[in-house]
């Protein structure tokens, strides 16, 4: 595997090996389209395709610069597309996208199951489709359309890229690894973005694995392939957290936070400060965080995960996080979501109930540190040391520096002492 990842930072960073024209052309893969589809448009206005590729473009770009502006545009543009024909598949593919993009999964599901259901053997309907399933936790069916893409065309980028996210999903890092490594190898060396993007995903499970170095070879060569792009960094001041470098990423994420800042990434700037002693400037951020996050909680955009966490972390306010918790699992159960409201149920003393949404997070086998952390903190709640041992133990293995790894030695060890101390008192 580690030979497999040095290759890719090889490819990434010269080419693959293979002499390549070098582009003279400043502008980033998604302005190059957004051009090209312009000049489409004014030169067959009345034609709906050249509307659907812009709005397709500007999606793309929503991507590469973090803007939800972007959105608003390809709405725009889809309008014209939807206008002349309301029904062009195309059209409403780049309207499930946009719907993507702004998180409104029950709709792009609702969609993309109608689209599907009329153009079987479209190969990004289905991963259109998976999306919105992954996102709400429908995990078997997102991995019966993934196959279906795989099956329909083997070795398409659009496929890879889906079972890649869910083999991770499904506790398989090697899997994950593999797919996204082949998705590399087709993608072309002009989509830069597509190559910063899946470095990007391949350092973060790098990272959850405790491979610092390798992660930060592959995030050195995604910023090479395309600068200052914000997911990039995001991950690069994820891993200077887990290194302990909390200086590192404060500056990452301020550079991060200069165009577009999210309300996740403006949580992590919260957390870094308040790592890096800058215990002021964290209580700001904190606020600042906290109240935009309370405005749009009820909006599918929102960051309701950060601010269960942060209620439960940091502000010591267990039944505001519950509240918000519980109302996010009505809405999706994947995994992030349930592991959240598990957590939430056991800060508030519901320890069975905590228990059963904690089993739920875990049935597709998972392996997360934090969640594992969470998992053996639960099972030791419900006086089970013995499980409470296996979770935080897989833990650990799994990830001896995380940022949980403190609080899951110090758990361990009440676990394993809790039989003996028992076994004295008898």
């Amino acid at each position: 595997m580690r030979k497999t990842i040095f290759l890719l930072i090889f490819l990434a960073a010269f080419g693959r090996g293979r002499s390549q024209i070098i582009s003279t052309d400043s502008r980033t893969p998604a302005e190059q389209k957004i051009a090209w589809a312009k000049a489409e448009v004014t030169a067959h206005p009345e034609e709906p395709q050249p509307y659907n590729d812009l709005a397709a473009a500007l999606v793309g770009r929503a991507r590469e610069t973090g803007d939800p502006g972007y959105y608003d545009q390809a709405e725009a543009a889809l309008q014209h597309s939807l206008g002349k024909d309301p029904h062009n598949f195309e059209g409403l593919k780049a309207k499930a996208m946009i719907l993507l993009g702004r998180r409104e999964f029950k709709q792009a599901i609702e969609l993309t199951r109608k689209l599907n259901a009329e153009v079987p053997d479209d190969v990004l309907t289905y991963g259109l489709l998976a999306d919105g399933l992954i996102e709400t936790g429908a995990y078997q069916e997102a991995v019966d359309k993934t196959q279906w893409m795989l099956n329909l065309r083997s070795g398409n980028v659009p496929g890879l890229l889906r079972a890649a996210r869910l083999r991770w999903i499904y506790g398989d890092g090697d899997g994950a690894l593999d797919f996204y490594t082949k998705a590399y190898q087709e993608t072309s060396p002009t989509q830069t973005e597509d190559q910063a993007w899946i470095l990007t995903q391949m350092a973060e499970i790098q990272i959850a694995l405790d491979h610092f170095d390798i992660s930060d070879q592959l995030l050195h060569s995604a910023l090479i392939a395309f600068p200052d792009y914000s997911l990039s960094l995001e991950s690069s001041a994820r891993l200077e957290t887990a290194r302990q470098h909390y200086a590192q990423a404060v500056a990452l994420l301020r550079q991060r936070n200069k165009s577009f800042p999210t309300l996740e990434s403006r949580y992590e700037l919260a957390n870094a400060l308040e790592r890096a002693g800058e215990t002021a400037e964290a209580k700001t951020a904190y606020a600042e965080f906290e109240n935009q996050a309370l405005r749009l909680s009820d909006t599918p955009n929102n960051a309701n995960r950060d601010l269960i966490l942060y209620y439960l972390s940091n502000a010591n306010r267990p039944a505001d996080a519950l509240r918000i918790a519980a109302g996010e699992a009505r809405k999706r159960q994947d995994i992030a979501t349930l592991d959240a409201y598990a957590w939430a149920l056991c800060a508030n003393g519901q320890y069975g109930e905590a228990e059963k949404q904690m089993k739920a997070a875990l049935t597709t086998g998972i392996r997360d540190a934090e969640i594992l952390y969470h998992a053996g903190v639960i099972a030791e709640k419900q006086h089970d040391n013995s499980a409470a041992a296996s979770y935080l133990k897989s833990s650990l293995e799994l990830n001896p520096a995380s940022e949980v790894s403190q609080e899951a030695r110090r758990a361990l060890d009440m676990a394993m002492a809790a039989p003996v101390a028992a076994a004295a008192a008898n």
